[in-house]
């Protein structure tokens, strides 16, 4: 089953790269803002899924720090846009109120073939320019249900050795391929599902609606796989399975926009407690990401 979309735990900032209990341990840090000045940009959040048309790529506008913020104001629907193939044919973009987005349902994706958005927009009357360029993956890649363990297990279900199990994916690598992602979402996450004998928290329920977002979604990846063919396992971690019920994961193979803003996003704090931005592929005026990714989905369940 192909995925038409990129979950949330792959998106800005609704997943951990780390567990939550770490997080909550590490100190923050604090933001010198003086004599900083707002540069608006262009804000691009699109992914490139082979075998679909464009769609779903959004164009935002940066605001100043304590600005309010709603649809109206960040959208930039009046955004010039367009997808140029590697033939050199350009095809406009149009927007779609229904999903704040842009779209043109006439290209089919496909694999290994390069495209560009260019974007034009206005902000604050001055004009704005930002382009990138992602290469869609090759084809190839698979998922091995027959060789993963999905399905049902309990909380840290141990087998007859006491070994603790894990919901683990097997899939088919791609050649010259070394980036994998896997989120996971909670289906039926909610206070009333939430283990609250838990190995990694000591929660109760006000914690669970404060942390939702961290506890219900989460991600894995490999980095380096091994650059020729075969098979590679992801597992789903404990600290990522924090509910009862059902779970879907997302397996990706992404290009290298993909990859360099996935592993980034979040970490933009040093241990000495200066900020930096994540890895980004627009250029001109803009930011954000604009990539590609080959990708497929798996279910499994926590019993209780």
């Amino acid at each position: 089953m192909n995925s038409d979309r990129i979950e949330r735990g792959l998106g800005a900032a609704l997943a951990l790269t780390l567990p939550l209990w770490l997080v909550l341990g590490c100190g923050k840090g604090t933001v010198d803002l003086t004599g900083v000045t707002y540069v608006s940009k262009i804000v691009v959040d699109g992914t490139l899924m082979p075998g679909k048309p464009v769609g779903d790529i959004r164009l935002m506008r940066n605001v100043p720090l304590g600005a309010s913020v709603d649809s109206e104001s960040i959208v930039l629907s009046g955004a010039q846009a367009s997808i140029t193939d590697g033939a050199g044919t350009a095809y406009p973009l149009t927007y779609n109120p229904a999903t704040y987005s842009f779209e043109n349902l006439v290209i089919t994706v496909r694999y290994g073939a390069t495209y560009r958005l260019d974007v034009t927009a206005e902000i604050d009357g001055v004009t704005h320019l930002a382009w990138a360029t992602t290469t869609v993956p090759d084809s190839g890649f698979a998922l091995l249900l027959a060789k993963s363990r999905l399905d049902t297990l309990a909380y840290r279900q141990r087998d007859e050795a006491g070994n603790i199990l894990s919901f683990q994916v097997t899939f088919e690598r791609i050649p010259d391929h070394e980036f994998y992602a896997l989120s996971v979402a909670a289906l039926d996450a909610d206070t009333s599902t939430f283990i609250y004998d838990n190995a990694f928290y000591d929660f109760d329920a006000q914690d669970v609606i404060d942390y939702f977002d961290e506890l219900a979604y989460g991600f894995n990846w490999i980095q380096n796989a091994p650059p020729g063919p075969g098979e590679s396992d992801m597992e789903v971690f404990w600290f990522h399975a924090n509910f009862y019920g059902h779970y879907r994961g997302v397996v990706y193979a992404g290009d290298k926009n993909f990859r360099d803003f996935f592993v980034t996003q979040q970490n933009v704090q040093e241990i000495d407690g200066n900020f930096h931005e994540p890895t980004m592929h627009v250029e001109g005026d803009g930011i954000g990401v604009f990539g590609s990714a080959l990708a497929d989905t798996v279910y499994f369940y926590v019993s209780r």
